[in-house]
């Protein structure tokens, strides 16, 4: 037994369709990683991300001739409880931009 669609469900169904993909993407569209709560900081050896907490740093660092930002956390599993994590960028610009938004909403 087959249903006929009509014109005005089909419409319908579209414009849903539409409106939930829209608002769906709204939590990704012009938000910078670095006011996410978790840093990204690339991966390890075997190829799994490296996150930690925002809460777990104490303290960050620019370097500005590796173009990278240091994150200094509390780390339980390390010998002496703490740990470091670089993030490294492909242009000063774009760690720059990344270092005003971090230092802004820490």
């Amino acid at each position: 037994m087959k249903t006929a669609i009509t014109k005005t469900q089909l419409i319908l169904t579209f414009a849903t369709l539409v409106l939930v993909g829209f608002f769906s993407t709204g939590a990704f569209r012009e938000k910078s990683e670095a006011t996410l709560p978790v840093i990204k900081a690339g991966v390890d050896d075997r190829g799994n991300p490296i996150c930690i907490n925002k809460s777990q740093v104490y303290m960050f660092t620019k370097d500005d001739s590796g173009r990278r930002i240091l994150f200094h956390f509390h780390d339980p599993g390390a010998r002496d409880g703490f740990s470091i994590v670089k993030k490294v960028f492909a242009t000063n610009k774009a760690m720059d931009e990344y270092w005003e938004v971090l230092v802004k909403q820490w």
